[in-house]
């Protein structure tokens, strides 16, 4: 588990099952576990629960990979089959540099999303090449 602080639970969880957390959580980043969120005191949050789909738990297109600029894996998908690279990674680094991210409070993990962007490329990279 990782922690995650009050900024990025109340940015993801509906209150009903916000109320349970105080003041923070963890954030299981296993791709394979349905749970989400969890605590010492026995609350979950499961895949589906939270208020927007998670990079890490949900492969869709339609799932954010950055969400403090709004990219999907979609995005991505489309760079890199319509121009065989993306720009999206330079374009988040570059808002990152000019201060303009909250990846805190934005992306459920509560931290950088770049690493999940990177491997989200990987990963589509590699399933077009067993194609």
């Amino acid at each position: 588990m990782r922690p995650v602080g009050a900024a990025t639970l109340d940015h993801h969880l509906p209150p009903e099952l916000r109320a349970a957390f105080g003041g923070q959580g963890g954030f299981c980043p296993n791709p394979e576990c349905e749970v989400v969120y969890c605590n010492d005191q026995g609350a979950r949050v499961t895949r589906g629960q939270t208020l927007v789909a998670v990079t890490i738990k949900d492969s869709g297109d339609d799932v954010r990979v950055c969400y403090c600029f709004d990219f999907t894996r979609g995005d991505l998908r489309r760079d890199l089959a319509d121009k065989g690279s993306t720009q999206i990674p330079d374009q988040i680094r570059k808002g990152i540099k000019d201060g303009r991210c909250d990846c805190e409070r934005k992306n459920p993990q509560g931290s950088c999303c770049l690493g999940n962007v990177v491997a989200a490329i990987k990963d589509i990279q590699a399933k077009a090449v067993r194609r």
